[in-house]
């Protein structure tokens, strides 16, 4: 009888143990939840500014700066969740009228630990990642000749706002 008592804790104890096994579920990153909804997001470009490090010197609208045509500034950006892919729509103001909607596609990341936003082959610094808000820009330097061989350096950081339109 004393064996078969310990046979019978064995198998409950056995029986216990993969009953209360939980089932694992792969849950998404917040941060990527953030920038894709469940499915997929669209978000737009409020604004693009220059901050400089200077605060003496105001903030200055950075798509003058790099030459982006105002075609460009209401295009729509879809960050997909599945296989991290971003897609870029022309928004109501077509550069040109007589091409596809879909201006491209390329991949994007976040990583948490460094604040850094992957998008395409380039990686940017992550300020700001809410449900109604997307903040991410880079650090640069504008160069300004004021004579022959003197160069103003004026360091600062590129920023773009977005937010969701979906």
């Amino acid at each position: 009888m004393n064996y078969s008592y310990k046979i019978y804790c064995i198998g409950l104890f056995l029986f216990m143990l993969m009953a209360c096994k939980e089932e694992y579920v792969v849950k998404p990153a917040t941060y990527s939840l953030l920038l894709t909804g469940e499915e997929s997001k669209t978000w737009q470009q409020t604004s693009f500014t220059f901050i400089f490090n200077d605060p003496e010197v105001g903030d200055y609208d950075a798509n003058l700066i790099y030459g982006v045509p105002e075609c460009s500034l209401d295009d729509e950006y879809l960050f997909l969740r599945d296989g991290k892919l971003l897609e870029v729509y022309e928004g109501n103001i077509k550069c040109n009228p007589d091409e596809d909607d879909l201006l491209y596609k390329t991949n994007w990341n976040i990583v948490n630990a460094n604040a850094t936003i992957f998008i395409g082959g380039g990686d940017y610094i992550l300020s700001k990642l809410t449900d109604d808000s997307l903040v991410f820009g880079f650090r640069d330097t504008l160069v300004a000749p004021v004579g022959d061989n003197t160069f103003w350096e004026y360091p600062g950081k590129a920023q773009w706002v977005y937010k969701p339109i979906n």
